[in-house]
């Protein structure tokens, strides 16, 4: 063989060689979806998304996909490659690769933290529908409050103090597509901005097991609640959307009205976290001559054995923690679980509909007092 034709076959086995390492890394897809609405923190991503992205770098060749709710069906807002690269390469000093991931990564955020949407809705499981249309493996972030408001988990109507098993067995078959294959981060949920009341702890808990649940039930590789704090300060969502009425309590001279994802755990008689002491509030109004009427109540459902079952064990639990607190059992003249026969108002519309703030305010305990002790 003449020097030449050496030459050329060297080069040849050189360049093939050099195509054979990147081909041989792992590529990862990474597809970040957002709802970005005004009653959610600004986007940030957070340390846990972050070491994703960096983990996926170390690895090799790296797509970053964003979906941002309101783009056209299916369409992604950005598609980029994350990878640290030296020419047409691979960057494979680690040194470089760490401070082009950082220069990656400091322009992806300046994105998502201008993201804003524009939808009068909340629809995050058209954005986690949308990322996961898209074939093949891929780690899906979706960052989202959680707090859907459209039709088929709106949350105005169905509450949070909500049967989770049941609800996550509702949603349609499809809802979303096979999650096969796909790594699904939750980020953000139940953090909330704007005109969005804060959730209470079971509230919450109950709307992360709500999406847990349905990626599961939609075969996902591997589902993640990210529970860090979401960073990114005030929304610059640019559109209202409805709120998710979780109630607070209110206390009048001779009543209580305890909201049910106040003091217990979603569909449950078990007490939620902080109960027992909004529960001690209510027992510092009785005193030796105070008797008190309470009727626990739960939102027009399916079933009315099922109201009435779980409505009496709640009653029996407010009243058997209230005389753990140092109140007479006697002091209880009417301890009833209603379900939803005697609504404190009517909660359906002409079509059969629930009516959300009507529903919100049946899913109650109230405590009528008679005698209630005066302060002073």
């Amino acid at each position: 063989m003449n020097h030449s034709r050496l030459f050329a076959a060297v080069v040849l086995v050189a360049a093939s060689c050099a195509a054979c390492g990147e081909a041989s890394r792992e590529t990862t897809t990474v597809r970040i979806g957002v709802t970005a609405s005004a009653n959610e923190p600004r986007v940030a991503l957070t340390r846990t998304v972050v070491d994703r992205l960096s983990e996926a770098v170390e690895q090799g060749v790296t797509r970053v996909v964003v979906y941002r709710q309101g783009e056209d069906s299916g369409g992604a807002y950005s598609d980029q490659d994350f990878t640290v690269r030296d020419g047409n390469e691979v960057e494979s000093d680690g040194a470089l690769r760490e401070l082009g991931f950082e220069q990656n990564l400091n322009r992806l955020t300046g994105q998502l933290g201008g993201l804003a949407g524009d939808d009068d809705d909340l629809d995050p499981l058209a954005v986690l529908s949308d990322m996961a249309s898209a074939p093949g493996p891929a780690v899906l972030v979706l960052q989202t409050s959680g707090l859907q408001t459209t039709d088929p988990l709106d949350l105005t109507r169905l509450g949070l103090d909500l049967d989770v098993p049941a609800v996550v067995a509702s949603v349609p078959d499809d809802a979303l597509p096979e999650l096969t294959g796909k790594d699904v981060i939750f980020s953000g949920l139940g953090q909330v901005f704007g005109d969005q009341p804060p959730l209470p702890p079971a509230a919450r808990d109950a709307l992360v097991a709500v999406w847990l649940g349905i990626c599961a039930r939609f075969h996902a590789k591997s589902c993640a609640h990210d529970a860090e704090p979401v960073a990114g300060g005030a929304s610059i969502g640019r559109a209202e959307v409805p709120v998710v009425d979780v109630g607070g309590v209110v206390h009048e001279d001779a009543s209580v009205h305890l909201p049910n994802s106040v003091l217990f755990k979603a569909g449950t008689d078990e007490l939620a976290p902080g109960a027992r002491e909004v529960l001690a509030e209510v027992a510092e109004k009785f005193d030796n001559r105070t008797t008190a009427r309470v009727v626990a109540r739960t939102a027009t459902s399916a079933s009315a054995p099922a109201a009435v079952n779980l409505t009496q064990r709640r009653s029996q639990r407010v009243v058997s923690t209230l005389v753990e607190l140092g109140v007479s059992r006697a002091a209880f003249t009417e301890v009833l679980g209603a379900g939803f026969a005697s609504p404190l108002e009517p909660d359906l519309d002409g079509s059969g509909d629930l009516i959300p703030g009507a529903a919100a305010r049946n899913r109650s305990v109230v405590v009528d007092l008679a005698d209630p002790r005066t302060s002073g």
